[in-house]
């Protein structure tokens, strides 16, 4: 059986394909209404169409991810975690918090 998260994921596809689908379509009609040639409007229309979709899945993929950063000054460690319960991400900022080696910008 599929989880909830699982099957709101599958939906926030479905609907980002929607969306991205209808721009494309909206984008293909307009060219063609000026007269541009079916081709290049249906290229033009897929391309807008799954631009969107892929901009609407990046945003989603950034909101369900969490960013732990090393606390110490100038320490550029950081760790990027999707998906994950409470307990998981208490784990990696501590990781984060405790990590062997500093990735430093400025060395003294």
């Amino acid at each position: 059986m599929t989880s909830t998260r699982t099957l709101r994921r599958r939906l926030f596809a479905v609907l980002s394909m929607t969306v991205g689908m209808g721009a494309g379509v909206l984008v293909g009609h307009d060219l063609l209404a000026h007269h541009v040639p079916g081709l290049t409007a249906f290229g033009c229309a897929i391309a807008v169409g799954l631009g969107i979709d892929n901009l609407l899945t990046q945003i989603a993929a950034r909101l369900g991810t969490a960013v732990y950063r090393c606390s110490a000054e100038g320490c550029t460690y950081q760790v990027r975690v999707a998906h994950a319960d409470a307990a998981e991400r208490r784990r990696w900022q501590e990781t984060a918090a405790a990590h062997p080696r500093h990735e430093l910008i400025y060395p003294h």
